[in-house]
């Protein structure tokens, strides 16, 4: 699972969660590539990883 912030509010499509600005959540990469993409509807980004993705990779 991977960290991101919470740039504009959402509502997730799939689990109806609402996600408020500034909020730190975490979800599966191809989770949030997928939310990412169906946004791209609006205008501006919505989510910003924020952990560290070497991290994840055990670098």
């Amino acid at each position: 699972m991977a960290q991101y912030k919470v740039l504009k509010p959402f509502q997730d499509i799939e689990t109806g969660e609402q996600y408020e600005q500034g909020k730190e959540i975490e979800m599966t990469v191809k989770r949030a590539n997928k939310a990412i993409s169906n946004l791209k509807k609006w205008d501006g980004e919505f989510l910003e990883r924020v952990d560290d993705k070497k991290q994840e990779e055990g670098e």
